[in-house]
């Protein structure tokens, strides 16, 4: 355990370093109640939406000197964790249920080592369940309102399946975290193993592309990620390995990590151009870094997180135009909600008890303004009100002899009314 912290903490050197345009560190001190509005500004962004104009300021020569000596040990993909030991292992399904306070829905779920999903009332009680028999565990699943879910086996293939969970369509391929629905495209993430000279000359580099597909799966173009952060003002995040010499053969370098993909709807164009309709929300988690790409040129038209996120989960934009995000950390895990026009801190949950998923972790704004949060690693899912108080909480039932409660890489709370396909 502590070489796999040490490995974490070395990756993490590239963000923390980044000191690039003059920022400070953030505080991350965890406030007196569990949580609370925030003043607006109180953790200066690495890099704002606006490139820099002049020539970078001396700290950016820190980024780019550490960047250049990291290793290929912190680079190398990291595991996750299929569940966690857990002294609660009784515990199981709905544990906490304030009926008056929590936001009203159905639960779409699925777990870390289970090739299927499951939909559950507020009560915990099952709804629906998909399943497979193909190899491979669901990584992540979307559910679609006519009961399809789009399905990603990491590293295996997307495939899709109807409400009774007939296979309707599979496409082979290194998918990976996460994927959008669009209209009538499915925005997914991918990786592609290749020798990148300016990364390392010999070693493949996992290239991160979002793939942009049909309904049907047909691959209609695709944006790289690594490409759009390089052409950038901000390809000074970006590690290189280029001079290093003891290359291991058959390792393959995991730069950015990207665990995220949401594409804008347009609704708050009229605000600001970074929220133009079919605009790209991303998340890299390994240069902790989240970012607003335009969906046409693929130039990075927003960046934030250096100095002020470590390895950070889920960023989603909310009706108001702020983003909200789970902030993984070393030892304790926060959520935040940011303003990216003025980049300030508006909101977060970062309880004296502590909450802490290491390797993932997603958040949800609900309708009454509730934030429903995935606890990922430990298995747990905590709705929370604006002060946080917690109205609800899911422990996941799957826990085996070890008392290791199953991991659950997001839940996601749906309005009854948009799924068609329940009596």
């Amino acid at each position: 355990m502590r070489t796999q912290w040490v490995r974490y903490a070395l990756v993490a050197v590239v963000g923390i370093a980044a000191g690039a345009l003059g920022a400070r560190w953030s505080d991350r001190r965890e406030p007196e109640a569990s949580a609370a509005p925030v003043s607006k500004t109180p953790c200066e962004p690495l890099v704002t939406s606006a490139p820099p104009k002049k020539r970078p300021v001396p700290q950016r020569q820190v980024v780019e000197a550490r960047s250049r000596n990291l290793t290929f040990q912190q680079l190398q993909a990291l595991g996750y964790v299929d569940g966690t030991y857990d002294p609660d292992s009784d515990l199981a399904d709905v544990v906490v249920n304030d009926a008056e306070k929590t936001s009203p829905g159905y639960n779409f779920y699925s777990s870390r080592q289970q090739a299927g999903a499951r939909l559950i009332d507020m009560q915990g009680r099952e709804l629906h369940r998909w399943h497979s028999n193909d190899e491979g565990h669901w990584q992540h699943a979307v559910l679609l309102p006519n009961g399809d879910v789009i399905v990603i086996v990491k590293d295996r293939r997307l495939s899709r399946y109807d409400k009774d969970s007939n296979p309707i369509w599979s496409v082979k391929g290194r998918f990976h975290h996460d994927l959008w629905i669009h209209g009538d495209e499915i925005y997914v993430l991918a990786r592609i193993a290749r020798v990148i000279d300016h990364v390392h000359p010999r070693s493949p580099t996992l290239a991160d592309v979002i793939q942009v597909r049909s309904l049907d799966g047909e691959l209609k173009r695709e944006i790289s990620v690594l490409d759009a952060i390089h052409d950038s003002a901000y390809r000074f995040l970006l590690p290189s390995l280029a001079q290093e010499k003891d290359a291991q053969k058959g390792r393959q370098l995991d730069v950015l990590h990207t665990n995220h993909v949401e594409v804008f709807d347009g609704r708050l164009a009229d605000r600001d151009p970074i929220y133009a309709e079919g605009n790209i929300l991303i998340s890299m988690r390994n240069i902790n870094t989240i970012a607003i790409l335009d969906g046409k040129s693929s130039d990075v038209v927003w960046i934030w997180g250096p100095t002020n996120l470590t390895f950070q989960h889920h960023p989603t934009l909310l009706d108001d135009g702020h983003i909200l995000l789970f902030d993984n950390g070393f030892e304790h895990s926060r959520v935040i909600e940011i303003d990216p026009l003025s980049n300030g801190l508006v909101w977060q949950y970062s309880p004296r008890s502590g909450f802490f998923s290491q390797t993932r972790g997603s958040n949800q704004r609900l309708a009454n303004g509730n934030t429903l949060i995935t606890e990922s690693d430990r298995g747990y899912v905590l709705e929370v009100t604006s002060e946080g108080e917690v109205v609800w909480k899911f422990a996941n039932p799957i826990v085996n002899r070890k008392k290791e409660r199953q991991a659950i890489w997001r839940m996601t709370r749906i309005d009854p009314d948009t799924l068609t396909f329940l009596d």
